[in-house]
């Protein structure tokens, strides 16, 4: 008897309250990424039961992210060791593999050749590069601060104190003419992206009621979405300063926003339970769609056929039991 694989059920990424989440996109706007345990997960954006799941690491992998030209994903873990594999074959060859840092690491950013990258570890959480020449590179970190880099060679130039909070996420817009921080403070504040200057603050003096854990540009460079901790992702006018959508996720603890995405035309959103949520702009109390699933291991699963269907109990090490209908994709 031959059998064939039709669908994989993928976790969810793997959240901890507090800590932003890295969500990553591939250059084409096809597949997004995510981490768990020692896997990369990777899932097709319009049909999420397409899955890879990339298993390589020894240690948890905390981070991975697509080089821009869409060929290698480089993917860091807790060990301090990056991995950068090939995409273009199932069988995700590995074409090089470094240890920039003793301890975690926690981002990734490539420069837009995709010959260079950055990675930032404990204490600089957080890096992005501006995605053209001349480059800049700017980091967050756990001491409230944004230091700011010119090169390459990189050397630095200063550091911004404008936050009283850690700074947890930084991201320079696709055309290089702006970057933003985001900070547990609330604020996201607006620079220029040659100089570092300050020019703005969304929202005023707070862009969120709550921590501000992650932010993803349009490709226009001309808005972004922010996640935080307030249980809300927000769609900002950056030019004006203004919200221009609130997107409401819940009101429990496991509601929390930290991550997010601005894939082509998906905006997706990822909540302290793990759940996905594929956010709409023309009805922001209610997702187009949220993934649902385990992101801890499965300990138990077995098969019950009704009315000629069939459907899968699946129960975790957390004590979640999930159900899903064979002919569809959602719990």
């Amino acid at each position: 008897m031959t059998h064939q694989q039709k669908s994989v059920f993928a976790s969810l990424p793997q959240m901890e309250r507090g800590v932003s989440k890295v969500i990553g996109g591939d250059p084409k706007n096809n597949n997004f990424l995510y981490t768990n345990g020692k896997s990369v997960i990777i899932r097709n954006i319009e049909n999420p039961a397409i899955a890879d799941i990339y298993t390589e690491h020894a240690h948890q992998v905390t981070v991975a992210k697509y080089s821009p030209s869409g060929f290698y994903i480089a993917s860091g873990d807790a060990s301090g060791k990056v991995r950068i594999w090939d995409t273009t074959q199932k069988e995700h060859l590995l074409k090089y593999e470094y240890n920039p840092i003793s301890g975690k690491i926690k981002d990734i950013a490539w420069t837009e050749d995709s010959k260079r990258m950055a990675v930032a570890g404990d204490g600089r959480e957080n890096v992005d590069i501006r995605q053209k020449r001349p480059y800049r590179l700017i980091t967050g970190s756990d001491d409230n601060c944004a230091s700011f880099f010119e090169g390459p060679p990189f050397k630095f130039k200063f550091t911004a104190t404008q936050h009283n909070q850690f700074v947890n996420c930084v991201r320079f817009s696709p055309d290089g003419s702006r970057f933003v921080t985001a900070s547990a403070d609330g604020q996201i504040l607006v620079c220029d992206g040659s100089t570092g200057e300050k020019v703005g603050a969304l929202g005023g003096e707070k862009a969120h009621n709550g921590g501000v854990y992650a932010v993803s540009w349009s490709p226009d460079s001309t808005q972004l979405i922010s996640a935080s901790g307030d249980k809300t992702v927000k769609l900002w006018d950056v030019g004006a300063g203004t919200a221009v959508t609130t997107f409401k996720l819940g009101t429990d603890v496991s509601d929390q926003q930290l991550g997010c995405l601005w894939q082509g035309q998906h905006l997706l959103s990822i909540s302290l339970s793990g759940y996905i949520n594929y956010l709409d702009k023309n009805n922001p109390d209610r997702p187009i769609r949220t993934i649902k699933g385990h992101s801890k291991s499965i300990q138990c699963l077995t098969v019950h056929k009704c009315d000629g269907r069939s459907a899968i109990y699946s129960g975790s090490h957390d004590g979640h039991i999930n159900i899903l209908l064979s002919s569809a994709f959602h719990k």
